[in-house]
């Protein structure tokens, strides 16, 4: 005997749609467009504070930026792909744009659990300066953490707060902009 189920369709998309919800998947796509948005909100920044990197031809990899050396130690690694200097601008764009738009995701699902968007930018802040802190070391690019003053890392959770707090304006701007269209 099959099991019977209620005749009142609960699913996606309607009930989820209808209740002002989103689905996982539209919370993560809305995150990621986030992530593009706060991830160019980050580069500004960057260069206006004279921090934008990937646009010089460095003489050698200890001179490159860190995005293009972590790409360096993946495409070599992982993927056996030789890399030359001549690819390190790409490289660190590639990189630094795929990056702090991958945080979007990490965004869109602490957002969507707490509701509170400075709350969740400045969460998402600190999960990614630890992961500097943890990934980077690991793959000796950073010394380890202990090696750093406080107003170093102080100063580096400032930066990344620039990108945590651009992905949850855009992510927000992104609600107001879908309820309108609902």
């Amino acid at each position: 005997m099959r099991p019977s189920f209620p005749h009142r369709r609960t699913g996606y998309p309607g009930a989820a749609m209808n209740a002002g919800t989103k689905t996982p998947l539209a919370a993560l796509l809305q995150g990621l467009a986030a992530g593009v948005a706060g991830t160019a909100v980050f580069t500004g920044y960057q260069a206006l504070i004279g921090k934008s990197s990937g646009r010089a031809q460095p003489r050698r990899w200890a001179d490159a930026p860190d995005p293009a050396r972590v790409g360096k130690r993946v495409l070599e690694g992982v993927f056996q792909r030789k890399v030359t200097l001549a690819q390190v601008p790409t490289l660190t764009q590639v990189v630094h744009w795929a990056y702090g738009t991958g945080w979007g995701l990490v965004y869109a699902v602490i957002q969507e659990s707490v509701r509170q968007p400075a709350v969740s930018g400045v969460t998402l802040t600190t999960i990614v300066t630890a992961a500097d802190y943890t990934l980077l070391p690991a793959m000796k690019l950073y010394d380890p953490p202990r090696e750093y003053e406080p107003a170093t890392v102080a100063k580096d959770f400032g930066n990344h707060l620039v990108h945590g707090l651009a992905i949850a304006g855009a992510y927000r701007l992104l609600d107001a902009a879908l309820a309108r269209g609902r």
